[in-house]
This record gives structure tokens, sequence and C-alpha cells, in this order.
């Protein structure tokens, strides 16, 4: 079957450089300026199967092992369950608007250059220094977790040595280019995934009595303590902690710019989203709240933060001490592949910009092995941010950087409904059929509105318990500070730059676009089994 060219579609302008006269010169000169952005220099050199493993579990961080346990004293397991299956329907509607343009126009920028296309170009200038802080603080945190986990084995090293000394191995690996990063994703998730299904296994027996000596546990936990623990405002504690939790996801994106065929390799990362959301977080959730209660008081007041896993305190109350080292084990290696994907979407999403004028020029610089050297270096050095979780006045802030990410989070995915649908409008405006598309988003336009008012809901009004008595201060700047921040940035880029609404007539439909070759597309769905259309029809 031949293939398909992408630049004879009709709309205002071609792929190429040869446009018509009658083009608008304002038409051109963003072609031109978007021109780098389709091509920066970035190696298109990731796999379907890197793909699918990020997909899958890429961003299974610490948090899913030991900080997990928060969202179980604040909310119980039916508030834990409520919070991440709410939060993980809205993830898998942004995932099918971003799968479906990052399909049709894949480019390193992702949605935030999406953003510019069809809004604003402030928008994406603001909605992408929202996301790299939003990775600025997730790499500090991981950086300090690291440093703590290691420490669990009584080394006389310090702390922030083993901070300095994984800050250059890091900054080092990620300078072999977007393969290794790649490679290396694939066998630490495969590590990852390999855990938790042993741990559903364990869960099993030893709620059925078979392993420990606890007996027939069953679902007692449910009745005492009870299934939750502070009622809606527990429930409500746990949406930013699991939008915490699902951030990253959206890293499929901006892997998109590398992938040697987005048009085949991103619907099918986008539909394995659906099923690590069922069976690893609500699944993990689900099994550890049959073998811990939310009121375990080691879960409170444990000796150090892997002591206070549920997985940890699950083994050892079935009488398998052990299992703390093997949770430890696996809690370096989800740390190990946390910073490997920050450092990458953050150093990316900072080179992004950079190529869009809007961040120094200098940062955009990348090397002949696809690295965006600058912007990593840039990236890794909020690293340091870690050394201030040293003392303790320093730590307090430290604690800021990292609790407002959650917030961030659903800024980005409120963006990434938004930008859909004006993509979905400019389409319709300049006259290219849906045929095109490679990957069609699901209940498309209900589930992009549900996904912007969705998220633009938990913006405003996830931090209300700031508001119950006694009124907490605090609180209230640390759930609601990157709002302000975010118009602010939006503000100043808009008056500086004189920015406008974008035209959707002319909107750039171009950048990006690559030849697909039906065959390609169609070698998945030849004589598939039953089971693989169901789990398709299910995920979208």
């Amino acid at each position: 079957m031949a293939a398909i060219d992408v630049t004879t579609a009709n709309h205002p302008y071609e792929a190429d450089d040869k446009l018509d006269d009658t083009v608008p010169e304002h038409v051109i000169e963003t072609q031109q300026a978007n021109h780098e952005i389709a091509d920066p220099g970035l190696k298109r050199s990731l796999k379907s199967r890197h793909m699918q493993m990020l997909a899958i579990g890429g961003v299974i961080g610490p948090g899913y092992f030991v900080g997990i346990g928060n969202g179980f004293t604040n909310g119980g397991p039916a508030g834990l369950l409520l919070g991440f299956g709410i939060v993980g329907i809205l993830l898998w509607i942004v995932m099918q608007s971003l799968g479906e343009m990052a399909a049709f126009l894949a480019v390193s920028g992702s949605f935030t250059n999406y953003t510019s296309r069809f809004l604003d170009p402030a928008l994406g200038f603001s909605l992408g220094w929202n996301y790299a802080f939003l990775w600025f603080g997730i790499l500090a945190a991981e950086y300090n977790n690291l440093g703590l986990v290691m420490t669990y084995w009584k080394s006389a090293m310090p702390n922030y040595g083993f901070i300095l000394i994984f800050w250059c191995f890091f900054l080092s690996f990620s300078y072999l280019g977007v393969l290794a990063f790649g490679e290396a994703e694939f066998f630490l998730t495969a590590a990852k995934l390999i855990f938790i299904m042993a741990f559903f296994l364990c869960s099993i027996l030893i709620t059925s009595g078979a392993i420990g000596d606890q007996g027939k546990v069953g679902f007692k936990f449910y009745k005492d303590p009870g299934a939750f623990a502070d009622g809606a405002i527990g429930t409500f504690k746990v949406f930013v902690f699991a939008a915490l939790q699902y951030s990253g996801t959206e890293m499929i994106g901006l892997t998109a710019g590398e992938s040697a065929n987005p048009a085949r390799d991103v619907p099918k990362a986008v539909r394995f989203v659906f099923w690590r959301v069922l069976i690893v977080f609500i699944g993990g959730i689900f099994f550890l709240s049959l073998c811990v209660p939310w009121n375990d008081p080691t879960m409170l007041n444990g000796a150090s933060k892997t002591a206070r896993s549920p997985f940890v305190i699950s083994f050892v109350n079935a009488g398998l001490p052990r299992g703390g080292d093997a949770v430890n084990a696996i809690i370096i290696v989800t740390i190990i592949s946390a910073l490997n994907g920050a450092l990458y979407v953050s150093s990316r999403t900072v080179s992004a910009l950079a190529h869009e004028s809007k961040a120094p020029k200098f940062l955009g610089k990348i090397n002949k092995r696809g690295v965006p050297t600058n912007a990593l270096i840039f990236s890794n050095l909020f690293g340091f941010i870690a050394l201030l979780n040293l003392s303790s006045s320093a730590g307090h802030v430290y604690s800021w950087i990292v609790n407002i990410t959650g917030v961030a989070t659903f800024i980005t995915w409120a963006g990434i409904c938004w930008a859909h649908i004006r993509f979905r409008a400019a389409l319709k405006a300049q006259n290219i059929p849906l045929d095109d598309l490679p990957f069609k988003a699901v209940l498309f336009p209900y589930g992009a509105w549900i996904g912007l008012i969705g998220n633009l809901f938990f913006i405003f009004f996830q931090g209300w318990t700031a508001f119950l008595s006694p009124f907490s201060i605090e609180d209230f700047f640390m759930n609601y500070i990157m709002i302000p921040v975010f118009v602010i940035m939006y503000l100043v880029y808009k008056f500086w730059n004189k920015t406008k609404w974008v035209d959707l007539k002319t909107a750039d439909l171009v950048t990006g676009r690559r030849e697909f070759n039906t065959e390609d597309l169609l070698v998945d769905i030849k004589k598939p089994s039953i089971l693989k259309r169901f789990a398709n029809t299910i995920a979208g």
C-alpha cells in the first residue's frame, strides 16, 4: 500500500518552503519560525517498545511505594480509590486529546507548542514554564529521596554526598542520548512491573491466610477502622496527590518528537494509559487496602520513610520482615527511573521553549547526539534544591516547591484539553478531513470539554480545606500560588510581545506532520484477537 504524503493535504500552506504568493506574510513567518521546531536536531530513535513501556509504568515513582501511605492516612482506602479513580478518568481524557494531536503533529514541544499554535503564544509560554517548574520540583524531590533511601543501609556518607554523586551520574548518562534513555526506562519499568505483580500475588496469599500469622484477613479493614479516613475532606486531599502520581504520563506527547513512527506508536502508548491506571494504580491501592489498615501506627510514625511504606508494613504484618529490603531495592529503581525521566522531560521542555523564542536561545543548543546539552545542565541545576532539605527552615521551603507540583499538573492537563478543542476547530476551518488523523480521540467533543472543566474545577477547588476553621494561610498559598504565577507569566509575555489570539483559518497544521504508511498503521489491526479487540475498545 502506498505511502500517504501528508504535505498534499488541503491547508493554507504546504509543508516545504514553497508557498503560494497569496499566503499572508505573517503565515510565512510563522512557518519559517516553526521549521526549527519541527526538526531542531533531536534524534528519532525511540521504538514502539520504549513508548509502550513509558506509557505503562515510566512514571511509577517512589510516591507509589512510599508516599501513597499519606494518601491512605488522609482518605482511607475508599477515599484513595475514589480520588485516584476520578483523577484517572481525567488523565485518560487528557491523554486521548494529547494522543490525537501528537500522532498528527509530532514536535518535541508537544502540548506547549500546540497551545501557542491554536490558542495564544502567551499561553504557550506560561504553560511551558509551568510544566518546566513542575519537573524542576520533581527533580529536586527525587534527588532528595535517593539520598535518603541510600542512607537506609546506614552508610557513613551523608545525604548531600549521595545527592552530589548522583547529580553528576545522571547528567553524564543523559548525554548518551534518547536511545539510552529509552532502553533504561524499558528495563527499569520492567523491574517495577515485575515487583508490582509479585506483590499482587503476595497480597492475595496474605489476605487469604495462606502466608503469615494474621489468619484470613479478607475485607476486615474496610469495617475497622473503616473505608474512609476523613470523609469528603480526606478525599479532596487525595486529588492533588493523585495528580502528582499521574504527572509525567503526558511525557508521551514529548517523546513523539523523538519517535521513529509517532503515527503508529503514540496511539498504542495512549491505549496503554487506561490499563496502567486500572491495573497498576487502582489495583495496587485495592490490594494494599486488604493488607494494611489506614490507621496503622507505623504508617503514621515510622522510623524512616521506607518504614512508613504500606508495602513494607504489609510484609512486616504478615511476618515477612525481609520484605522491607525488597521494597527499598525497588524504591531505588523507581527513583532512578523518575530522575531519568525528570531530566529528559525538563530538558526537552526547556529546549523546545528556547526554539520557540520563549526561553534564552542558548538553551536550545543540541549536539550531534541529539542531546539538548545546555537545557540539560540548566534543568539539572534545580536538583540542588534538594540540598535545602538539609536544614529544617530551608526544608520548609523545599516542601512547598514539591507540594505545588500537583496543582501545576492540573493546569497542564487543562491546557492540553483546551488546545485539543481549538485543534479540532482549526481542522474544520481549514477543511482538513478527520480521516487524515492517525488517531482520533474517543468521545470528542464531550471528552475534551469534560477534561477542561474537570481540571479547572480541581485547580480552583482542590484547596478548599484551607478555608476551614481555623483558616490556614500557609495551606492557602501552597494550594493556590501557581494560579497567580501562571496568570502573571501569561500577562507579562502577552503585553511585552503584543501577542494575539490565533486565527484558526491560518493556524499551523503542517509543522511536525510526517509521511506515514497505511501499512504501518494497519499492521496491528490485521486479524486482531478477540482479547485485543476488547482491550482496544475499552481503552479507546
